[in-house]
């Protein structure tokens, strides 16, 4: 019988496998390219934008546009920019702003919103002014005083070098340490030197001058004036400093608080407006001469220039 050979098993199927290229070799010696660091991108700062005002509704017959030009007026008190938050032309804000200004309901528009806004943050406008006129008229003297009292010799015996007790003292045993005794000790012009005197008139040294110190107050003691004028202390290169503030720019705000600043600027910006003003004060006439004036001397008559003066000849032919 014929033998069948058993059939031969299909071989297993080959699995494809994808391989990278590898990196190509770098070649010895040569180092290695090192990336540039990027440069660190600095953050910009944002545009500081004003907080809106909160909308309110339109009061004392005023427009939408107009109302919002009151509430955004009162944030920074700048017509100019508060018409452009409020939604007018760039290019007409300021016009608009000086128009919306000058309305007489708007001005009572404003003047009610500020007294709600007052009203709402507590904050008075008597408190203010009250502090404004505390700056302008304290007395700086409250807090720094110039002193002047006598110099080292306007008390001295002789007019010498006079020391305080615990100097001499100090200077005596110093010079016994050293020199061994007190026999060639100098006491110049003794003991008893005190700053607080005044100085001496007839002091050769000072020629009754005397010497100025400054002497800073307690501020733990300020009346209320000299406590607003006192805005803090700085240890700097001459020692203590007393910072105070502004009172030009206090008083600048107190004028304008009081209606004197734009009259003070018109009389200055236009003389003749207030030559014209004198005048109609008076009688009809600003000027009136003064009789016999010493200051006025008499001028000598010049000559007339139609008749011919007795020094002038014509040359005759």
């Amino acid at each position: 019988m014929a033998t069948r050979k058993p059939a031969k098993k299909p071989a297993p199927a080959t699995k494809k496998t994808t391989k990278t290229p590898a990196a190509p070799k770098k070649a010895a010696g040569v180092p290695a390219r090192k990336k540039a660091a990027a440069a660190p991108v600095k953050p910009k700062r944002a545009p500081r934008k004003v907080k809106p005002a909160p909308v309110e509704s339109p009061q004392f017959g005023l427009t939408p546009l107009q109302q919002r030009f009151v509430d955004e007026y009162l944030v920074d008190l700048n017509g100019t920019q508060a018409a452009i938050r409020a939604g007018y032309s760039v290019d007409t804000a300021r016009q608009m702003a000086s128009e919306n200004l000058a309305k007489p309901y708007i001005e009572v528009a404003i003047a009610d919103a500020r007294q709600r806004q007052q009203e709402r943050t507590h904050i008075q406008a008597d408190r203010v002014v009250l502090e404004a006129w505390n700056i302008v008229f304290a007395d700086p003297r409250e807090l720094v005083q110039v002193k002047v009292g006598c110099c080292r010799h306007c008390y001295g015996e002789g007019f010498k070098y006079q020391r305080t007790l615990g100097e001499f003292n100090h200077d005596q045993e110093h010079h016994a340490l050293k020199a061994g005794s007190l026999a060639d000790f100098d006491e110049k012009g003794g003991i008893g030197f005190d700053p607080l005197k005044p100085p001496h008139p007839s002091c050769p040294e000072c020629g009754g001058d005397g010497h100025a110190r400054a002497v800073l107050a307690d501020t733990r003691n300020l009346s209320p004036a000299a406590a607003a004028l006192y805005a803090g202390a700085k240890h700097g290169k001459y020692g203590i400093e007393v910072l105070t503030h502004d009172k030009a720019a206090f008083a600048e705000k107190l004028f304008k608080h009081m209606g004197l600043y734009e009259k003070d600027n018109q009389q200055k910006a236009d003389p003749l407006a207030a030559l014209l003003h004198a005048i109609a004060k008076g009688s009809g006439n600003g000027f009136s001469p003064v009789a016999n004036d010493p200051e006025r001397t008499a001028a000598p008559a010049a000559p007339s220039a139609f008749v011919p003066r007795a020094d002038v000849s014509e040359d005759e032919d």
